[in-house]
């Protein structure tokens, strides 16, 4: 009879431990380097064939780089090197590179943005968003103005 109060005490104490707020994941940092393969989505202003690829982030601080080959193979490539930034809040970050180029058909202005966030400490889902125009080409011209979308799932590797 003596044990029923330390019973109700614990019983008081589990319930009052069960109605807590849980804690927060500790995914770890999206600093390190990711791979996998991003799947193509359909987008009613993308022109030309889907190109899947594999990608490889490399996340340091500020900074990424960003690197792709064709999904059958082959060596890595840098894309657009030294031009990705990073933003980022808790485990969520946008990796983004913005420019402009001239070509022999005129004023091009391009944006890359990964959206990012970790799903477990050593996987990341990953969307990647691509928009093109082709300033001095006219509408009447397929690659014009374009996007292109890919998502997927990267793992850590370092």
């Amino acid at each position: 009879m003596k044990s029923l109060p330390l019973r109700l005490l614990l019983v008081a104490f589990a319930i009052i431990v069960a109605a807590l707020p849980a804690r927060a994941q500790d995914l770890g940092t999206l600093d390190g380097t990711w791979e996998g393969n991003l799947v193509v989505v359909a987008l009613p202003n993308a022109t030309g064939p889907p190109h899947p690829f594999t990608i490889r982030i490399v996340i340091d601080g500020a900074n990424a780089r960003v690197f792709t080959h064709a999904t059958s193979g082959g060596p890595f490539h840098e894309v657009k090197p030294g031009v990705f930034r990073v933003a980022r809040l808790g485990p969520n970050g946008v990796i983004i590179a913005m420019e402009q180029g001239q070509d022999d058909e005129g004023t091009w202005v391009e944006t890359w943005t990964y959206t990012v966030t970790l799903k477990q400490p050593d996987t990341l889902i990953a969307n990647f968003y691509r928009v093109v125009n082709n300033v001095n080409l006219p509408l009447t011209v397929d690659h014009s103005k374009f996007s292109e979308a890919q998502a997927g799932e990267l793992t850590r590797t370092k």
